[in-house]
């Protein structure tokens, strides 16, 4: 009987508060003694005259009081009354604002169709339901994905409008983006506080209840999460009411992550896949067919026979990317689940695709800055080192070697490689040692060859700088036996070390096979930095146990220093054969960057490429998944206070649909064009259907004043003509206005006394 009161326990509380003025009138008629004297009887005569006036004016006094002990009570309860909006207490149109997850979620099927099939039903059925009633209401849409706008805006109900309102609401799509309730719930909440209308607003959350959505962690600039977003918008507004279109689902699958296992992909070399797809259902799922298709072609099919719940399955591809006519190029794949198989089986189909840029090259851009070049064959520094990384013969090395000599490694550009080796180099300048440090705390791996040109006294000034450098100790003195009669072994310091894969077991004796005769020697320096330490990862039989492999961690990449040369005056290295040429090969892979995943993004996650603007132009054009038609983007200056920066940045920020962005440069010599892909991709986060239960969130939400619906209910066509609203305000108004005619009378009563 009570459902109108928030808080009905204060009503009772005033009610009993009555009592009050009626116990305190009642003694002040008790309080005098009564004492004879001589004008009492003229005293008496005027108070029978006067005593029905007199009873009268005290009985209004009790009214009044006993009155404002009620009002005080019902202020406290919260009263809530359903208002016509046809009758006389309507002051001014209803505003509907309408709060629409329209997230990759919604498009989950359950017993009952999609949330979001359902939230158009609902929402044609309730402009035609407002449309009959002559209603002039006006809506407001915010969409879970896009917070930060309303679309429309405060559109009025009008013949011209309806059928634009009910094609809008009939042609709601799940997109492919992620949601953000707590954001699209700020922004209704933050347009109570700068609305200056009279219009009465009546919010809908229009929602499939998942977890991950009311449970999201609070944005920055908010001191409040989503249910005590809720709470707030629930103070303000008319009516507050929480729409449930989701529904349990059984099962879902969908492919969570494409892996390349090689760090490159190389035109001509045979790469292989990885495909992880995650069962999310309550229940184990059967012979699950992945498919692997590369630019549309025929796809690659993999089974993968049993995938437990809650677990992760791996499909296995094998695929050689081939171009004759190109060194490097960009292939759209396209790996998707069976679509046979996920009937009935599969909640949420739209993530069971997902999207690659294989970007192939002609193999990993290794650059031997060569410190002791010669024209004997044999005798230069690089001559082993390139032979072994690019061998050449019928086998392709998926390693794209480049050697220059220190007068034209001043001048190159560091970001066309992925590996760098400084080969025994006599000196390096200030102004390459800097630009050496941003190429490798960018990604870059630098392999540091110590031998018998160096000058230590530079690589410690440059290169060393009291450990805060790329050299990760300060060199002192070269040891072992100048004569190389005499020589030391290499042994490994970490366990399962990439570069030592190769010597594990019975392949053992081929590193205890090879003879260092001499190398650098370290000392320790009181004054070094310790913030980036580092890890020595193989070290000489030597008395001292001369460290010969030393590992530090810069950044995104890595420099790596070998105390004694790769060629054969230091060592015999390269006499072993087989094993240096392994090893040699096993070190370009464990220093280069993995740039064969590059290129993914997630949907709505910018495109940021660096554009060398020497090599491309400046405008491009870009075609957007499943268009035909390019549109014009183009590359801009990193900062416009510094022009001569020749490395521009290309952004664009309309990747809402998934699929393969291509991006073609025009070269500035006129030659071609270059094509590059990206891959965005769906947030792996939506397709966890998990629900969040109703009792919870009213648990959170305590006394607010927000009604949960389920889909089947009706909602705007019954909320067509009343709205509720809480009439606290008016009964404090009330209150104020009756103390003040109690205080008024009652100096009125006693001035005439």
């Amino acid at each position: 009987m009570l459902e109108f009161l928030l808080n009905p326990g204060f009503l009772f509380a005033g009610t009993a508060a009555v009592a009050v003025p009626i116990i305190i009138h009642l003694l002040n008629r008790r309080r005098f003694k009564r004492i004879d004297w001589a004008a009492m009887d003229f005293l008496l005569e005027a108070l029978r005259l006067n005593r029905r006036r007199v009873k009268l004016e005290e009985i209004i006094l009790l009214l009044l009081r006993c009155l404002a002990m009620i009002l005080i009570g019902l202020m406290i309860a919260r009263p809530s009354l359903d208002i016509n909006v046809s009758g006389l207490l309507k002051a001014g149109q209803t505003e509907r604002i309408i709060v629409l997850d329209d997230s990759l979620s919604m498009a989950a099927v359950g017993q009952q169709g999609s949330p979001i099939d359902k939230a158009s039903e609902i929402l044609q059925k309730g402009i035609k339901s407002l449309s009959n009633s002559n209603s002039q209401d006006i809506f407001t849409v915010v969409r879970t994905t896009n917070p930060s706008k309303f679309a429309p805006n405060g559109l009025p109900l009008t013949e011209s409008s309806i059928g634009d309102l009910l094609d809008e609401f009939k042609n709601i799509k799940a997109t492919d983006l992620r949601g953000d309730l707590h954001s699209a719930l700020s922004t209704v909440d933050k347009s109570f506080d700068s609305d200056n209308t009279n219009f009465t607003k009546v919010v809908y959350l229009f929602t499939d209840l998942r977890r991950m959505d009311w449970e999201s962690s609070t944005k920055s600039g908010s001191d409040k999460g989503v249910v005590q977003t809720l709470q707030s918008i629930a103070e303000k507004a008319a009516g507050c009411y929480v729409v449930d279109l989701g529904s349990e689902v059984e099962n879902n699958l969908f492919i969570e992550e494409v892996k390349p296992l090689g760090k490159v992909l190389v035109n001509g070399v045979p790469a292989d896949f990885e495909v992880l797809v995650r069962n999310l259902g309550k229940s184990d799922i059967e012979d699950v067919t992945v498919s692997f298709s590369v630019r549309g072609s025929l796809p690659l099919k993999s089974k993968i026979p049993r995938i437990e719940a809650g677990a992760i399955g791996v499909a296995a591809f094998s695929y050689t990317f081939t171009d004759t006519g190109k060194e490097s190029f960009s292939v759209p794949v396209e790996i998707s689940l069976d679509n046979e198989f996920s009937k009935g089986k599969d909640a949420l189909k739209k993530d069971n695709i997902r999207y690659f840029p294989a970007r192939v090259t002609a193999g990993m851009r290794v650059l031997i800055v060569d410190g002791d070049p010669s024209g004997i064959f044999g005798r230069s520094e690089s001559f082993y080192l390139s032979n072994a990384l690019s061998p050449g013969g019928p086998a392709i090395s998926g390693v794209d070697v480049t050697v220059l000599d220190d007068a034209d490694f001043d001048s190159s550009n560091l970001s066309q490689y992925e590996v760098i080796f400084i080969a025994n180099l006599y000196r390096i300048t200030e102004e390459r040692a800097i630009g050496l440090n941003e190429w490798v705390k960018n990604g870059g791996g630098l392999v540091l060859l110590l031998g018998d040109q160096i000058d230590e006294d530079v690589y410690n000034d440059v290169l060393y700088k009291n450990g805060s450098g790329l050299l990760p100790f300060k060199l002192s003195t070269v040891g072992g036996d100048e004569k190389e009669e005499k020589w030391v072994n290499i042994k490994s310091e970490k366990q399962n070390h990439p570069l030592f894969r190769f010597f594990e077991g019975d392949n053992k004796r081929l590193l205890d096979q090879v003879k260092v005769f001499r190398w650098w020697n370290f000392e320790i320096d009181e004054n070094e930095d310790s913030s980036n330490p580092s890890n020595v990862i193989a070290s000489l039989t030597s008395d001292d146990n001369s460290p010969v492999i030393v590992e530090r961690q810069m950044g995104d990449g890595r420099v790596l220093t070998i105390t004694t040369p790769l060629d054969n005056d230091w060592n015999n290295f390269p006499e072993n054969g087989a094993s240096f040429l392994i090893t040699s090969q096993e070190l370009v892979r464990y220093m280069s960057k993995n740039i064969a995943s590059e290129g993914m993004i997630s949907v709505a996650e910018p495109i940021l490429y660096p554009v060398d603007v020497r090599e491309y132009r400046q405008q491009a054009k870009l075609l957007r998944p499943g268009e035909k038609v390019p549109e014009k983007v183009e590359a801009l200056p990193q900062s416009k206070s510094n022009l001569n920066d020749l490395e521009w940045t290309l952004e664009y920020e309309n990747t809402d649909q998934k699929g393969i962005y291509e991006i073609q440069f025009d070269r500035t010599d006129g030659s071609g064009v270059q094509s590059l892909a990206f891959a965005a991709n769906i947030d792996t986060g939506e397709s966890n259907l998990s629900r969040i239960s109703v009792a919870s969130i009213r648990s959170d939400l305590g006394t607010a004043s927000v009604e949960f619906l389920p889909f089947d209910s009706p909602v705007l066509e019954l909320e067509a003509n009343v709205v509720r609203s809480e009439m606290w305000k008016v009964i404090l108004i009330i209150l104020g206005v009756l103390l003040m005619v109690e205080l008024f009378y009652g100096w009125l009563v006693g001035a005439r006394r």
